[in-house]
């Protein structure tokens, strides 16, 4: 009987990301033809006498007609170059990720597992954490693919930043690649002016 391999010799997932703002910019660019396409069918019409009403298009080609060199229409020339050169480049740009890849060993850095979480998900971890530790009375978190800021609230004389900082870089522990961590403590403002009679 043939044994099946482990799952260990499977190769990992390729990291997720985002796709690119090319996608976006074609469906745009698809919409703006199959619109142009649109008009000239409706003004192909009415030249035809098929439908009511004047072509829309026609009055625009006769405008431009006979139009001579100047500044404006260098300037749109120019403009139109960029604008083509810079969708060249977005077509051929690199995938933005946007998730994390986990270690399948967390004392083994670089080993991606293949399974990943948003950065979205890495804040909220974050947060969990910084609100276990001792004196944090609220915590907020922000991350990015690189680093993540957590924002602490607590009491006056409390110092937390490095308890924070274990706390959060033990709970990211899992990621291929650390993220740098920052901490921020602001003190109660209702702590500070003695709180509020009750």
């Amino acid at each position: 009987m043939t044994q099946v391999g482990s799952p260990s010799t499977f190769a990992p997932a390729r990291d997720a990301s985002r796709t690119a703002r090319a996608g976006v910019l074609g469906i745009v660019l698809a919409v703006v033809v199959v619109a142009l396409g649109v008009l000239c069918v409706r003004d192909a019409l009415a030249a035809d006498g098929r439908i009511d009403g004047e072509p829309w298009l026609a009055p625009v080609v006769d405008g431009l007609d006979g139009l001579g060199p100047s500044v404006a229409v260098a300037a749109v020339g120019v403009a139109i170059a960029l604008l083509g050169l810079w969708l060249v480049l977005e077509a051929f740009g690199r995938r933005r990720r946007t998730r994390l890849p986990v270690s399948a060993d967390a004392s083994a850095r670089g080993a991606s597992s293949g399974v990943s979480i948003g950065v979205g998900d890495a804040a909220r971890l974050a947060r969990v954490a910084a609100l276990d530790v001792d004196d944090v009375l609220d915590a907020r978190a922000t991350a990015t693919r690189t680093a993540v800021t957590v924002t602490v609230t607590v009491p006056p004389g409390a110092r937390v930043v490095e308890p924070v900082q274990a706390a959060v870089a033990r709970q990211l522990a899992p990621l291929t690649t650390p993220l740098a961590v920052k901490v921020v403590a602001r003190v109660s403002d209702a702590l500070r002016t003695g709180g509020v009679g009750a």
